[in-house]
């Protein structure tokens, strides 16, 4: 029996597997059509297992090597054609269960003897395929892409008739000056699944165990990974094996436990390198975080550059955002603010709970609202002034205050949650009661408008008739709370202020 696989490259035998019919076409007419081009994707998406497809595609008509430089990159240059030729010479035997001997060129340039040595083995053209291409040292680079560009010339003596440069990101700064070979308009992006793959590849484990998915979960998982393939079977995987095992129906209770592990417990190589990469521009990946749609999407600024690059963020009608929201609630969670210690100051342990509940069980939001605002009338000079502000901060602020009250009432708070075609900032559950808030700072006429009608789109998609809009702003003189009805929907908008004075000047 097959299964969800979270390491690659996939194998077809025993990981269920998205076919990429466009995609693989694309890569193959270049080969057909003697082009040396580049791929790039973040790591686990997909790329070194379409690579590997292609390579069962073509193997019979050319002579194909697929070879990785993960390991090359503190090799000088003998042990760098003493190790590409063993891994040439393992590839074929591998690929074509044929032992062979090469001789070791004696320097970089004689790359190209090697080649004439393995066409006149097999007469056949050769294809060739590098892995983690960008693992290895500057210098040797330097010289290898001078040799292919020779090649490249004279590929017909050399009969090397496609080279294929693969990398976690667009090799430009490398090739730019080296390798006239690889034009940039065929460079290609392996793209993240489409909602229709990813509902193929759910399905493939329906078909073959007959657990099914509840509707909801596979638009969970569609929402929450976008189609990242590593999340995407990472997700599946926790499902089936941990969270629902043995289980007729996997629910959205058991996606609620496998997103909570996600983001709260596991430690997955994939987050990883998300939460590392965005470490190395941490400032303005905090913007891009607690800012929304405040930094313009700019391939030229190198920090945005790799950030894209490297899968961290995207382009989003101009404006940087992180596109996927299992990695936004993963940064939101790492990068969030820290206000260690003011538990103390939101909730007292004699506190009477009863008032936040009405006689049906349901919570009394505004009710927390008012307690908020006591809060925040002690403690905003501290938490809102002298500091460099973005409206997550703001989210965050609120989120910890909700969550330290739902901690004792037996609810949750959840942040960036899917709802009505759009992501909530807020949701707070209790029991099977759904609460949404939406959150705004300075928000000027037209944006305060325009977020009043986005949350009663939200609440009529999600059949909730009450929600609430939080506005920080700091032109307010005094908290206020006002009610409007929109459509058959109601709207509690709340009014906080920010212009505290400065925390020295608080008792």
């Amino acid at each position: 029996m097959r299964m969800f696989c979270t390491s690659g490259p996939v194998d077809k035998k025993t990981c269920y597997y998205v076919e990429r019919p466009d995609i693989m076409e694309e890569a193959l007419n270049h080969i057909e059509n003697w082009r040396y081009f580049t791929v790039s994707a973040p790591r686990q998406s997909g790329k070194t297992t379409l690579l590997r497809d292609i390579v069962e595609k073509i193997k019979d008509k050319y002579l194909t090597i697929f070879i990785s430089f993960e390991s090359y990159g503190e090799k000088d240059k003998e042990d760098f054609l003493e190790t590409l030729v063993m891994d040439i010479v393992d590839d074929i035997e591998y690929r074509y269960n044929e032992k062979i001997e090469l001789q070791i060129p004696k320097n970089i340039d004689n790359i190209r003897i090697l080649l004439k040595e393995l066409y006149k083995k097999f007469g056949r053209e050769i294809i060739l395929m590098i892995d983690e291409f960008e693992r290895l040292n500057e210098e040797i680079i330097n010289e290898f892409l001078h040799v292919i560009r020779s090649v490249y010339h004279k590929k017909e003596i050399y009969k090397l008739r496609s080279v294929v440069l693969i990398s976690v990101s667009y090799l430009s700064g490398i090739l730019e000056d080296n390798a006239s070979p690889f034009n940039i308009a065929e460079h290609m992006e392996v793209p993240y699944f489409t909602k229709e793959q990813v509902y193929d590849l759910l399905s493939q484990h329906e078909k073959e165990t007959g657990q099914l998915f509840d509707e909801k979960v596979k638009e969970l998982i569609w929402h929450n990974a976008a189609g990242q393939p590593g999340l995407t079977n990472g997700l599946a995987y926790d499902l089936v094996a941990k969270k629902a095992k043995g289980k007729k129906i996997i629910t959205e209770k058991h996606f609620e436990k496998t997103l909570y592990d996600y983001i709260k417990k596991y430690i997955d190589k994939n987050m990883e390198n998300i939460i590392s990469k965005a470490h190395e521009e941490k400032e303005i990946v905090m913007q891009i975080l607690f800012e929304p749609e405040s930094v313009e999407f700019d391939i030229s600024d190198e920090r945005i550059k790799f950030l894209y690059l490297h899968g961290v963020i995207d382009d989003c009608e101009g404006k940087c955002c992180v596109k996927v929201p299992l990695y936004y609630k993963k940064l939101y969670n790492h990068f969030k603010p820290k206000i260690n210690g003011e538990k103390d100051y939101i909730i007292n342990i004699y506190e009477n709970l009863s008032k936040y509940f009405t006689k049906e069980g349901k919570l009394k939001i505004n009710e927390l609202m008012k307690k908020y605002i006591e809060y925040i009338n002690k403690r905003g000079a501290v938490m809102f002034k002298g500091k460099k502000l973005y409206e997550g901060v703001y989210q965050y602020n609120l989120d910890i205050f909700l969550s330290t009250y739902m901690e004792e009432l037996g609810g949750e708070v959840l942040t960036e949650v899917e709802v009505g075609g759009g992501r909530i900032d807020l949701l707070v559950r209790y029991k099977e009661e759904k609460y949404l808030i939406e959150i705004k700072r300075n928000p000027g006429p037209r944006k305060f408008q325009l977020a009043k009608k986005q949350l009663v789109e939200y609440l009529k998609r999600s059949g909730l008739k009450e929600g609430w809009l939080v506005i920080y702003s700091e032109a307010i003189e005094d908290f206020k709370h006002e009610i409007e009805e929109i459509d058959g929907v109601k709207i509690n908008v709340w009014f906080i202020k920010t212009n505290f004075e400065s925390p020295s000047k608080v008792n």
